[in-house]
């Protein structure tokens, strides 16, 4: 071999080497990055909807240093805009193929880490919020406060003038909840369903009532008017709003992250718990990717653990971590589960001589028919919108009824996955509270059953407020420390026993309150 061939092929040698080296170390690094890293937290909390961020914000506030775990996305940050209802982006399901709204279920996607997902089971499909602020994200902001009669039947053992003069108060205050200005929904064309659903009501001996929001209505003022990017008046709220709603990232977790002491980890989701032998815990993570691929295996160790994964992600934590680690359960874990009463119905056929529900309808709903105190037929409705971009003259409502039978929610250890014990008969009065209300309001006023909307007309399987599972002085403490745990708690909607008798997050929202304040002053995270 000559010189210059010799250099040549020694030169192609090394580099092959260096090349060789470098994809070696980086293929390393790549399967160390996956190995499981051991990260110290003295406290976690699980969850950034309604009970982790008030929970983030108070023990921030008393100077605790808190690490938040979201298995969704920080929409804030990532800077990808939310869709609207009938155009449904990459942001509008979590990792699935096809869009997931309750209708109109036409349009393909590509597998994303979106804001809305569904869990379906064998008679009921529930939807629940992914990301920073969990459901806020994603549900129409009715900020409704329980009938006081009620919240006492529900929780007897709680003050319920306290919560009525303070916490109900205190989270109206912190969530920014308002009231549309009677004289702009007067004229708005964008509500001409909200002035016909209360006008054939009236009609059909029906109160209604005027529902607050968290939705800033001066901000959809401006809308009208063209002044700022629609938000409400552009078919967005199911898969987030760009503008205008006060979602929690934007009040609690605003806050909380003011203070300097949160964290808040995105693309993490646990898969388990585990109880170690000094009381603390091992939370297993893994972070993903937005197509939900594996980043890396985490294990965080705390001495205090927060549950507020919602109540189906709390269930699934506590029950999975029971089947694979051995976690201590009470017996009542699973129990007294319910769907708040979720039960949707519609009528066609709603003026149709006289433009119908109208072409143009806001996403946020301001209106409710409360029949609550009808000892046959108890119920409080949402007056929902149904922004199809056309006039269909149907109303749409969401019916929340009491749940006289509660459900039950195990773990399936062969199929790892959560069983729901729900079906047909939990919802029998549900389904004839829907009876007699379509029925008197076509009566009163023309129509006829939405048989096109749901099976027949009825949406027993639909459910956004599922609540229980975890309840409060049964599973729990007074102020939601889990039985059989010296620092596990559990500070979310499985916390009250299936219904609550309007849409939850301000009652889950107080409860948290109530609940963190107790744990503090009680030297808890000491």
């Amino acid at each position: 071999m000559d010189r210059k061939k010799f250099i040549k092929t020694s030169v192609l040698a090394v580099s092959g080497f260096y090349f060789l080296q470098s994809n070696l170390f980086r293929a390393a690094e790549r399967t160390s990055d996956k190995q499981n890293k051991i990260i110290e937290a003295p406290i976690v909390i699980i969850g950034s909807g309604y009970g982790g961020a008030v929970s983030a914000l108070r023990l921030c506030e008393a100077g605790k240093k808190v690490v938040l775990l979201e298995m969704g996305l920080n929409w804030e940050k990532s800077r990808i805009p939310f869709s609207n209802l009938l155009k449904p982006g990459k942001s509008s399901a979590w990792l699935k193929k096809k869009s997931i709204a309750p209708f109109m279920n036409i349009f393909s996607l590509t597998p994303f880490t979106g804001t809305l997902d569904r869990l379906d089971f064998d008679h009921i499909n529930i939807w629940v919020g992914r990301g920073v602020g969990g459901g806020s994200l994603v549900n129409g902001g009715m900020a409704v406060t329980p009938k006081e009669s009620y919240f006492k039947e529900v929780f007897p053992q709680l003050d319920a003038e306290k919560f009525y003069h303070h916490y109900f108060p205190l989270v109206h205050e912190e969530l920014k909840v308002n009231i549309i200005d009677e004289e702009f929904l007067k004229d708005c064309p964008y509500y001409k369903f909200t002035r016909v659903g209360e006008e054939e009501a009236h009609q059909a001996g029906f109160k209604t009532m005027r529902v607050p929001n968290v939705y800033d209505f001066k901000y959809m003022e401006k809308e009208f008017r063209n002044e700022v990017p629609r938000s409400a008046l552009n078919t967005e709220v199911i898969y987030g709003n760009n503008h205008g709603k006060n979602s929690l990232d934007k009040t609690y977790l605003k806050k909380a992250l003011e203070t300097g002491n949160l964290e808040i980890l995105d693309l993490h989701r646990v898969d388990d718990i585990k109880l170690n032998d000094d009381k603390t815990y091992s939370v297993n993570v893994q972070q993903t990717d937005t197509s939900g691929a594996l980043i890396a295996d985490k294990i965080f160790h705390c001495k205090k653990l927060i549950l507020a994964a919602g109540t189906m992600g709390t269930l699934q934590l506590l029950l999975r971590s029971n089947a694979v680690n051995g976690l201590p359960l009470h017996e009542g874990i699973g129990k007294n589960w319910g769907n708040n009463g979720n039960f949707m119905t519609g009528r066609n056929w709603v003026k149709p001589l006289s433009g119908g529900t109208g072409a143009k309808q806001s996403t946020i709903p301001v209106g409710g028919i409360d029949n609550w105190d009808d000892k046959e037929h108890p119920f409080f409705t949402e007056i929902a919108p149904l922004p199809m971009g056309m006039d269909v003259a149907t109303a749409l409502y969401l019916l929340i009824n009491r749940v006289d039978k509660k459900g039950e929610v195990t773990y399936d250890t062969i199929n790892r996955s959560l069983k729901l014990n729900w079906d047909e008969s939990h919802t029998v009065k549900m389904k004839e509270n829907a009876k007699y209300f379509v029925r008197k309001m076509n009566k009163a006023n023309g129509g006829t059953r939405s048989h096109f909307l749901f099976n027949n007309g009825f949406g027993a399987d639909i459910c956004y407020h599922p609540l229980g599972g975890c309840v409060l002085g049964e599973t729990t403490n007074e102020y939601g420390k889990l039985k059989e745990h010296e620092n596990l708690y559990v500070l979310d909607g499985s916390l009250i026993p299936g219904t609550i008798g309007v849409n939850p997050f301000v009652t889950i929202t107080a409860i948290a309150e109530y609940c963190i304040e107790n744990l503090i002053k009680g030297s808890e995270f000491a």
